[in-house]
């Protein structure tokens, strides 16, 4: 197939990008009667789900968390210089046994959900199914339609996370390591007075975060209007080629900026009618800048894999298209959709496209339809397309 239709990705994606969309907003209901209108539009039935969440985790756990994270940095590594290794050895072991709480709390989560601003919000389902009235498989193309800006961008964000948590994770691995070192030979291995300034250092990159203001001053073009853009041309592109054995549904999110609060809504609902060997789901994300076209293969700490065989198939596709696709781990710092969905154990992965040029603008006023290029749309839509059209044909 030569057309995916990438111009039609371009158009609503502009559409989508005319208003700001950030939950409980004008513009995100106005979004959402659009995406609603498409899909109903291009003829496949659409389902409405709602949910409410609150704000409570993005606007105090994390950006409160962080902070007190680097006082108690701090603290152990005073400690430390101090001569009181056993108090900071205490603090720096209770220190390290919370770091699975950072996948927790970012890997979607109700906590605190009956605490802060509640907002309402809905989850909309389009779906083609198989002409094969048993169908084999499902797959899953997810896109989040809400939007936000912050006072940092999103790489930005990301910097100071991974410098701020990997430099907090080294000053406590060094206490323990100078400790042990120190009460079996009684030698300083490190000096406390290097930790301890090192820790400030961490502290005030990760008190940084706490002036990282949330508001609804972006469109959102590449994150995430362009991504509900493919998913139409998607359709489009079904309605002429239909898939014999599989049910395709589009997803498309609400709530995704304040914490992944729409696929969560959306995976304890369905997670027990789904059969975890035969649906697959690709989460669109950033999508339609300039660069090439990257597959998360891992996220968080520690990492945990996204799907080797839809990474795979995916890479596959690239080859054969001649398409620029690379892959990326990312340790912290940004949610997604997936997570919640790959914490439940499903086959899962996520598609970005756009260099580093376009994630320096994203949650910022500059994620405007100048990020957007035809190609990139194009490399979305085929990735997509051509991975339903391989899944199909599966024995």
């Amino acid at each position: 197939m030569d057309d995916y239709r990438e111009d039609l990705a371009y158009q609503q994606t502009k559409q989508l990008a005319k208003w700001h969309r950030f939950i409980g907003s004008e513009g995100e209901d106005k979004a959402r009667r659009h995406i609603y209108g498409q899909f109903t539009g291009l003829g496949i039935e659409c389902k409405r789900e709602p949910f409410t969440c609150s704000d409570f985790l993005a606007k105090y756990v994390l950006r409160i968390g962080m902070p007190i994270l680097g006082v108690v940095l701090v603290i152990i590594a005073y400690l430390y210089m101090q001569n009181l290794f056993i108090q900071s050895l205490i603090i720096a072991c209770a220190l390290l046994a919370c770091v699975p709480l950072i996948n927790i709390l970012t890997s979607g989560t109700d906590f605190g959900s009956s605490l802060g601003t509640k907002y309402q919000s809905e989850n909309l389902i389009g779906y083609i199914k198989a002409r094969n009235p048993v169908p084999k498989r499902m797959v899953y193309l997810i896109s989040h339609y809400d939007t936000k800006s912050q006072t940092f961008p999103v790489l930005i964000r990301i910097v100071l996370y991974v410098v701020g948590l990997f430099g907090g994770l080294a000053i406590l691995l060094l206490t323990l390591i100078s400790t042990i070192v120190y009460l079996i030979k009684l030698t300083i291995f490190i000096p406390g007075n290097i930790l301890f300034y090192c820790s400030i250092i961490f502290c005030v990159i990760l008190a940084l975060l706490f002036f990282n203001r949330t508001g609804n001053e972006s469109v959102g073009a590449a994150d995430n209007a362009a991504a509900v853009g493919v998913q139409i041309a998607i359709i489009r592109d079904l309605l002429d080629f239909p898939p014999e054995n599989t049910d395709v549904y589009f997803l498309s999110t609400s709530a995704e900026e304040l914490g992944l609060f729409g696929a969560l809504a959306f995976i304890k609902q369905h997670e027990n009618e789904l059969d975890k060997n035969n649906t697959y789901f690709l989460n669109y994300d950033i999508i339609g800048g300039k660069g090439m076209a990257l597959l998360h293969t891992k996220y968080g700490l520690p990492p945990k894999s996204t799907s080797k065989e839809i990474n795979n198939i995916l890479l596959q596709i690239a080859e054969e298209k001649n398409l620029k696709v690379g892959t990326q781990w990312l340790p912290t710092g940004a949610m997604a959709d997936h997570f919640p969905i790959l914490k439940r154990g499903f086959k899962t992965t996520w598609i970005q496209t756009g260099d580093r040029k376009v994630s320096a603008k994203i949650h910022t006023p500059k994620d405007n339809m100048d990020l957007i290029t035809k190609e990139s749309l194009r490399t979305a839509i085929i990735l997509g397309f051509e991975f339903i059209q391989r899944i199909d044909k599966k024995p």
